[in-house]
């Protein structure tokens, strides 16, 4: 028998250690950081819903990184669990422009409904973008 606990939303719960994931910054691999993604809430207990909204989320982050990604360069994602169940997700890439994400877009607005915070920073030609989730389905956005 195991002393291991494998209860759902314990495993990752529990864990402060963020989990990194580097991959081209290309379409053909956004797969892997929505699924990322997926499991992260899924073992957090995420209801189906909040579990969808972040893997949109996730989505949408990573279509803005890649349209203005430097050729070559990576998307780098960082999964980080925090204390109540929540989860922040940071995708970070090497950009061409060197410039924030404009905030007064479509895209913007629906991914500031997706999940409970979004910010952006950018250190020279490197974008990230943080999108801060948790479990519960009540997030407020601002028109």
């Amino acid at each position: 028998m195991s002393s291991r606990s494998d209860a759902p939303g314990t495993s990752l719960a529990i864990v402060s250690t963020p989990i990194t994931l580097r991959i081209p910054a290309s379409s053909a691999w956004v797969v892997l950081a929505r699924t990322t993604a997926t499991a992260c809430c899924a073992r957090l207990d995420f209801g189906v819903d909040r579990l969808e909204d972040v893997r949109l989320a996730v989505d949408e982050v990573a279509a803005m990184l890649i349209g203005d990604a430097v050729p070559g360069s990576e998307i780098t994602c960082v999964f980080t669990p925090y204390e109540g169940g929540g989860l922040d997700i940071a995708l970070s890439a090497r950009t061409a422009s060197g410039t924030l994400p404009r905030t007064d877009t479509f895209a913007w607005a629906v991914l500031t409904a997706l999940v409970d915070d979004v910010t952006a920073t950018v250190d020279a030609t490197e974008v990230t973008v943080v999108l801060r989730t948790s479990r519960s389905t009540s997030t407020t956005v601002d028109a």
